[in-house]
């Protein structure tokens, strides 16, 4: 999508997509926070550990919020060039999903229970409430089951399409 529109290597969510009621876009990041807090850790291995854990809740938010912002200037550009994106797209309501792989170690369920405090805030603040409406932290396991409640339905009985060979 990125160079659909025109863009490079800008930062963006890993999917998205149309909620349900075609209210909302859903972006998607998946992530693996065990990894994540395993390589921080490494790096960071000469700070306090209070400080490490500061510095990781910092940055893990501030990726978040540039992935959600790319994925929304990408959206955002396709939109203004191709009609059939505008047409698909709501206007102005947003839902950002993290979805955490490998969340077995103490660390990462620490770790997602503060993300989980902190995330919605972060993210909402600069986009107010009424623009991003839902912010969630789900585990991987659970991501099949969201997706079919968000399912779309489409009518393609209403639609005139080609008949092959015309």
């Amino acid at each position: 999508m990125r160079s659909a529109a025109g863009l490079g290597t800008c930062e963006c969510c890993d999917y998205v997509t149309v909620s349900k009621d075609n209210q909302s876009v859903v972006f998607i990041e998946e992530t693996d926070l065990e990894s994540t807090i395993i390589d921080f850790k490494e790096k960071y291995d000469y700070l306090s550990d209070d400080d490490q854990v500061d510095l990781l809740y910092d940055e893990v938010l501030k990726e978040h919020r540039l992935k959600l912002y790319g994925s929304m200037l990408v959206l955002c550009r396709l939109s203004c060039s191709q009609d059939e994106v505008k047409e698909f797209l709501p206007e102005n309501e947003f839902q950002f999903w993290l979805v955490t792989t490998s969340t077995a170690s103490s660390d990462s369920v620490i770790l997602m229970d503060h993300l989980t405090d902190n995330l919605r805030g972060f993210l909402k603040s600069p986009l107010t409430k009424e623009m991003m409406d839902v912010v969630d932290i789900i585990p991987s396991t659970e991501l099949a089951e969201k997706l079919s409640a968000q399912a779309i339905k489409i009518d393609w009985t209403s639609r005139s399409y080609p008949r092959q060979g015309q």
